[in-house]
């Protein structure tokens, strides 16, 4: 064999040979270890994965332990009682007239709790209102005001107020015989001074004396009288039904016009040289200006 060939095979040898060294090198030492290196990963990202869990854990024990404290007997009927009882007190320490507290049927949610509902009517001014609510929200109970209706009572400070209120009876919770007397923390200031300025302010915008009755007064029927359509608009402030046909003129407040036309749902009404429609169910102050020669 001449040299150059001899040559030739141990460079050839050599590739070959480190070749296979690089193959083993990674199959019995660099795959081991960089698999080592990511089970490490691994596990790390699972360690801060359960501590992430277990403060999540601690923080919902801290929780149910103050919900414990702030919810309603587990006994459905003794809590229902209890708040109702509670509700009615505070109704009567803030003043309104004519109050109405009501509980509705227990809700069970996932069997962890249950939600019971109530409801209140009654009437009286914006301060006893307040009054009302501040109690309300100073109490550390599981409870919630979901819906406050509002009504101005014409010609009066007055207030016809209807409120949903949705209270919570955990199943692991006490069954005491009267609910927590704690103070809640969740308001802005435990001062009900701090409040005064809601009192003082005009929210509404008007007094009752200042109300425009064309916000009061609805479409609330058309019909066919002896083959004459006939619309009824209902003036809530006072209570009047104006049964107006076609042609005829009518004044609710500032509001001056006639009727120009009656096509149920609708009807036309001409004022101040523009024409309106007005749907059935709305309010006069809602009327949708028509397009001129309509």
């Amino acid at each position: 064999m001449k040299k150059r060939e001899r040559l030739l095979m141990v460079i050839v040898g050599v590739m070959v040979a480190g070749y296979l060294g690089h193959m083993l090198f990674n199959r019995l030492l660099q795959a081991p270890l960089a698999a080592k290196y990511e089970r490490v990963e691994k596990l790390k990202r699972d360690i801060t994965k359960k501590q992430g869990q277990l403060r999540r854990a601690r923080q919902a024990s801290a929780k149910l332990a103050g919900w414990q404290e702030q919810s309603l007997p587990s006994n459905q009927e003794r809590a229902a009682s209890l708040y109702q009882e509670w509700l009615l007190d505070l109704v009567g320490k803030a003043g309104l007239k004519t109050p109405n507290v009501d509980s509705g049927a227990p809700v069970v949610r996932k069997g962890v709790y249950s939600m019971i509902p109530f409801s209140i009517r009654g009437r009286g001014t914006i301060e006893q209102l307040t009054r009302f609510l501040y109690e309300f929200y100073s109490a550390n109970h599981l409870h919630q005001v979901t819906r406050i209706n509002i009504t101005p009572v014409p010609k009066s400070n007055e207030l016809d107020l209807s409120l949903a209120i949705e209270a919570l009876a955990l199943v692991d919770a006490n069954d005491a015989t009267k609910l927590s007397g704690e103070r809640s923390e969740r308001l802005a200031s435990v001062e009900w001074g701090a409040y005064r300025p809601i009192v003082d302010r005009n929210l509404f915008g008007q007094t009752a004396a200042e109300l425009d009755p064309a916000d009061f007064a609805f479409l609330t029927a058309i019909l066919d009288v002896d083959g004459v359509p006939q619309a009824w608009l209902t003036v809530r402030t006072t209570g009047e039904i104006l049964k107006l046909r076609p042609g005829q003129a009518f004044e609710v407040g500032q509001f001056h016009g006639t009727v120009a036309e009656i096509t149920s749902p609708d009807i036309v009404i001409d004022s101040d040289e523009e024409r309106w429609l007005l749907t059935l169910g709305e309010k006069l102050s809602q009327a949708t200006a028509l397009p001129p020669g309509f």
